[in-house]
């Protein structure tokens, strides 16, 4: 099996698209992860500049728009990266799309997979990858590929540059689509890992939800939400204040947590927004992190590696956008110390999406399939 990474800063559209087809087209990739930035004007002539360079109209395509881009060279602002995979015919790559995901997630997500069920004829995948637009109730998508999908699945919100929430867009094929979830089934052996890491620490009580609806928690513990939130950390807290989420729990499954962020503007009853919706009657509680502990955290990935069972090949990487702002908007911190922890370059790609999916390890079992804030998460391809 092959793998190769590239990026690029061309700005011209058709350029960007033909140099990354161009550069990974030396290994005839089977699939291609793409990642770009939502500064192309034109993402049609992108995909056509990229089917041009890689010279293949039977290459597979799966990705998103980024609040930035990760590659092995490094993370950037502006630009696209892609990461192109040649299993020569031991891998089979499915790739279907369900539309209609902002108002609709559950539907969405099953008329996916129901095409991809067909193509599959009763065989199991190894895992899947998953893009959806960030307009969807991550919750939602959560609630189909956790309960009805019995292997990973891992990917990431589609983004924009935090200035035009409509901007952002999924990639199947030549397709660029918005509204759309996109999913990818690979057939196969492949080894492969999954890493899930958020390191918010709890603090103050916990608390059940008493109100809600959709994305918005009006009341938390018999007070309204706000107020529950200041009084775990002990002081009011401002819109622009980072490092917050509230972290659900659920006893019945142990090891699976979830974090939920909140928007920077608050309601006026002192309900807040969150980038996905939590139910009346879960239990919350208030969740914070600095740049620092996300530092450590990276570290620690250094450990992982040294115990994993196969060789690394490849690496895909999603990490929330709101990461990276707590991280005062150094896009570059992060994947320094993941590329420090791998010792060595391997093709490597990802973006910095509105919201994770994957499942999380606990006591060296994956929990079931999650949906996540404030979270990196980096799954590693072998040989």
């Amino acid at each position: 099996m092959r793998a190769k990474s590239a990026r690029t800063s061309i700005v011209d559209s058709y350029r960007a698209g033909l140099f990354l087809g161009e550069a990974l087209s030396e290994i005839r990739p089977e699939i291609v992860f793409l990642f770009a930035t939502v500064q192309y004007d034109d993402m049609g002539q992108f995909m056509d500049g990229l089917y041009d360079g890689l010279d293949d109209h039977r290459t597979r395509v799966i990705g998103a728009t980024g609040d930035g881009i990760y590659e092995w060279q490094g993370a950037s602002e502006v630009g696209a990266a892609a990461l192109g995979i040649a299993s020569d015919g031991k891998l089979e790559w499915y790739v279907e799309s369900g539309h209609g995901v902002a108002g609709d997630p559950e539907r969405a997500v099953h008329s996916a997979l129901f095409k991809l069920e067909l193509a599959l004829n009763g065989r199991k995948p190894a895992f899947y990858y998953i893009v959806s637009d960030s307009l969807a109730d991550g919750s939602s998508i959560e609630s189909v590929i956790r309960d009805e999908i019995n292997v990973p699945v891992i990917g990431g919100m589609a983004g924009h540059d935090n200035s035009n929430l409509a901007r952002g867009y999924q990639f199947k094929d030549r397709k660029v689509m918005r509204d759309s979830v996109v999913l990818l089934a690979v057939a196969g052996e492949i080894p492969f890992e999954v890493y899930a890491f958020n390191s918010f620490v709890p603090t103050g009580e916990s608390g059940v939800i008493n109100e809600a609806g959709g994305k918005i928690v009006h009341r938390i513990a018999d007070g309204d939400a706000v107020s529950f939130i200041e009084n775990a950390m002990g002081k009011p807290i401002m819109p622009a204040d980072q490092g917050i989420a509230l972290m659900t729990t659920v006893p019945q499954y142990p090891g699976e947590k979830r974090l939920r962020a909140f928007e920077q503007d608050y309601l006026s009853d002192g309900a807040l927004m969150l980038r996905g919706s939590i139910a009346a009657g879960e239990t919350v509680q208030v969740c914070v992190t600095r740049p620092d502990d996300m530092r450590l955290e990276m570290q620690s990935l250094a450990a992982c590696f040294s115990a994993c069972r196969f060789e690394p090949l490849a690496a895909l990487v999603v990490s929330c956008a709101g990461r990276k702002w707590l991280a005062g908007g150094n896009i570059e911190l992060e994947l320094e110390e993941l590329t420090c922890a791998l010792k060595r370059p391997i093709p490597l790609a990802g973006f910095p999406g509105f919201g994770e999916f994957s499942p999380l390890c606990h006591h060296g079992q994956l929990t079931r399939n999650l949906f996540h804030n404030m979270t990196f998460v980096l799954l590693l391809l072998g040989k």
